[in-house]
C-alpha cells in the first residue's frame, strides 16, 4: 500500500487534534469558550468587521502624522533647534526619525497644522463611529441606531492619546533601565487597559456591571503591549536594516499589519465581554 504523504498525515493529524479539542469542550470551559468565541466571531463576520475599523484607524492615522509632523517642525523653530533634534528628543530614531524630521522640513507648517486639527477630530468621530457600530452588531446583533456622543469621542481621542505616550514613556525607560522597563510594561498595560474599559463603558453594550466588560479592557492591553513589542523589537528593526530594499512601501506594510492586528483586538474584546456576560447555559 502506497505511503500518505506529508500532507495527507497533517490533515489526519488535525482532524484527530480537532476531535480530542471538540470532546474536551464540556470538561474544559476554556476550551468552550474558545470555540463559542470562534463560532461567533464567524457568525457575524468579524474578520470583515476588523477590517473596516483598520481602514478607519489608517484615516485617522493619516492626518495624525501630518499634524504631528508639522508640530514637530514648529517645535523646532520655537526651540531653535533642527529638525532631526527634535524627532530623536521625540523618541523618533533611525529611518522613522530621517523620514519624519525631512517631511517637517517643508514650509507651510502653520497651515498644515490648523488643516489637520479639524481632520484628526473628524476622523476620531469617524472611527468611533466604527466602534459603535461593531460593539451594537456584538451585544445586539445589529448597529442600526447606535449614537455617537461627544464624551465618546473624548474619551477615545484620551484613549489613543495615552496608548502613543505610554509606548513612548516605555520606551525611553527600557533604554535607559533595564529593570524599570518591566515594570513600566506593566504599568502600560494597566494605562491601556483601564483607557480601553472606560471607552467600552461609552461603547453599546447590554445592561451589565462595568466588571463585565474587565476581560475584554485586558485583551486589548495585553494585545496593545504585544503589537508594540513586536513593531520595536521586529518590525522597525527589519525595516530599518532593509530601508534601501524596503523603504517607504516596508513601513507601510508593517504599519497596515499593526493596524489589522488592533482591529481585530477591539472587534475580539467585545465579542469575548459579549459572550462572558451571557446567562450560563443549560447542559
Amino acid at each position: 500500500m502506497a505511503r500518505p504523504d506529508v500532507t495527507t498525515r497533517w490533515v489526519a493529524r488535525g482532524r484527530r487534534l480537532g476531535a480530542r479539542a471538540e470532546a474536551a469542550r464540556s470538561r474544559h470551559p476554556i476550551i468552550d469558550v474558545g470555540y463559542r468565541l470562534v463560532e461567533r466571531d464567524s457568525s457575524i463576520g468579524g474578520g470583515l468587521l476588523a477590517g473596516a475599523l483598520a481602514y478607519r484607524l489608517f484615516v485617522l492615522l493619516l492626518p495624525t502624522a501630518l499634524l504631528c509632523v508639522a508640530g514637530l517642525g514648529l517645535y523646532a523653530d520655537a526651540a531653535d533647534k533642527s529638525t532631526s533634534e527634535a524627532a530623536r528628543e521625540a523618541g523618533l530614531h533611525g529611518l522613522i526619525a530621517s523620514q519624519v524630521s525631512s517631511t517637517s522640513s517643508s514650509g507651510a507648517r502653520w497651515l498644515v497644522f490648523l488643516l489637520m486639527v479639524p481632520a484628526v477630530l473628524y476622523a476620531t468621530a469617524t472611527l468611533y463611529r466604527a466602534l459603535a457600530i461593531v460593539h451594537g452588531i456584538v451585544w445586539h446583533g445589529s448597529g442600526r441606531g447606535v449614537r455617537v456622543t461627544p464624551r465618546g469621542i473624548g474619551m477615545l481621542f484620551a484613549a489613543l492619546l495615552l496608548a502613543v505616550a505610554a509606548a513612548q514613556a516605555v520606551g525611553w525607560i527600557r533604554r535607559h533601565d533595564q529593570l524599570g522597563g518591566l515594570a513600566a510594561l506593566l504599568a502600560y498595560l494597566v494605562l491601556v487597559g483601564g483607557a480601553w474599559l472606560l471607552v467600552s463603558r461609552q461603547l453599546p453594550h447590554r445592561d451589565v456591571p462595568w466588571r463585565a466588560l474587565v476581560p475584554g479592557a485586558v485583551l486589548v492591553g495585553v494585545g496593545f503591549l504585544f503589537v508594540n513589542v513586536f513593531n520595536v523589537y521586529v518590525t522597525t528593526r527589519l525595516v530599518e536594516d532593509r530601508a534601501d530594499t524596503y523603504g517607504a512601501l516596508g513601513i507601510a506594510t508593517a504599519l497596515l499589519l499593526s493596524l489589522v492586528i488592533v482591529g481585530r483586538l477591539m472587534v475580539v474584546s467585545a465579542e469575548l465581554n459579549a459572550l462572558l456576560a451571557q446567562p450560563e447555559r443549560s447542559p
